[in-house]
């Protein structure tokens, strides 16, 4: 941690590679590596754990209603939005788990030493696996299941991802990809021409989330799709906004995950441009990767969020007279 963990030293002076973003000694290094992944077992195991308390699940599903601004109604649909929320929360911490223990043993790997181990290998893990079953319990999982001869509703046309998330973070991710291409295509030129010298390890993670980054807007537009299409049988327009809701944060995980892969392929392509042009200038860029992940969060959090106001049900937004029934 801080700027006096990082160690350049160019040992192959006849390489094009210089090694000097971010070198820590091979066992420290693999204690890192070790503890990062005890940890995201641990952070995986303990979700499901705490998801086995029906107290810890109503509770969870309170503080989802107060931030997303939608009351129950009744006792039934704040049993139905528990049961959802606590499928989504046991598959999220599926995900996290079994990103933990499938890095297990990359660490008896080259890999196990080497200190961008947590972006190659768990952050890769986590970015499938979140987007996997963030995609699995949105098609198995229903959130309300009315009686065949209960009325239904629906709305009066075909909503799109902009409906549910707006035009700025429905774009965003598209944004990161072109920054993502661009720079690729600037690491990759200045590579070819040999104008400078290039970090190795920086160089092979650009590389590395550049493929993850393809591959995840390849499949995003078709797994948006899936989750536009899915059913969403409700009786009333409470119902729907709740279900609305849940679909709007489903489509906001895709475009994390999509995000963070984008946006790790742009910061290590500039990151390695920027330490190759001025290698004091190193620790800086290896920051670059996280505070951009930490500031997605907060653009797609996955803990609730006002809907977007034309998906309300238009009752709420009646004022309710003195001594009148809400």
């Amino acid at each position: 941690p801080g700027g006096s963990g990082l160690v350049c030293i160019d040992t192959m002076l006849q390489s094009r590679y210089k090694g000097c973003m971010l070198s820590l000694d091979p066992t420290f290094a693999l204690a890192l590596n070790i503890a990062l992944t005890v940890a995201v077992i641990a952070i995986g195991a303990g979700s499901l754990i705490s998801l086995t308390r029906p107290a810890t699940v109503l509770a969870r599903a309170d503080r989802y209603s107060m931030k997303a601004r939608l009351p129950y109604g009744t006792d039934a649909i704040r049993a139905s939005v528990a049961r959802g929320l606590r499928a989504r929360g046991l598959a999220g911490g599926a995900a996290i788990l079994a990103a933990g223990v499938l890095a297990v043993p990359f660490l008896f790997t080259a890999l196990g030493t080497d200190p961008l181990f947590i972006f190659y290998v768990l952050v890769t893990a986590l970015v499938a696996g979140g987007t996997i079953a963030t995609v699995a319990v949105n098609l198995r999982e229903r959130l309300f299941h009315p009686a065949p001869d209960a009325p239904r509703v629906a709305r009066a046309r075909r909503l799109g991802v902009g409906d549910y998330l707006g035009a700025a973070r429905s774009l965003l991710p598209w944004m990161l990809f072109a920054a993502a291409v661009l720079a690729f295509a600037v690491l990759v030129a200045v590579h070819a021409v040999g104008a400078t010298t290039l970090d190795r390890s920086a160089a092979t993670a650009a590389v590395v989330f550049a493929v993850t980054a393809v591959a995840s807007f390849v499949a995003l537009p078709v797994l948006d799709r899936l989750i536009l299409d899915s059913p969403q049988p409700a009786s009333d327009t409470l119902e729907l906004a709740w279900d609305d809701t849940l679909r709007a944060d489903a489509l906001g995980a895709l475009r994390l995950s999509a995000s963070i892969a984008a946006w790790f392929a742009f910061a290590f392509a500039i990151g390695t441009l920027w330490t190759a042009a001025d290698a004091s200038s190193a620790y800086w860029a290896t920051q670059m990767p996280t505070w951009g992940m930490i500031a997605l969060q907060f653009v797609y959090p996955n803990n609730g969020r006002a809907l977007r106001a034309p998906l309300y049900p238009d009752w709420l937004s009646r004022p309710v007279l003195a001594g009148g029934a809400a």
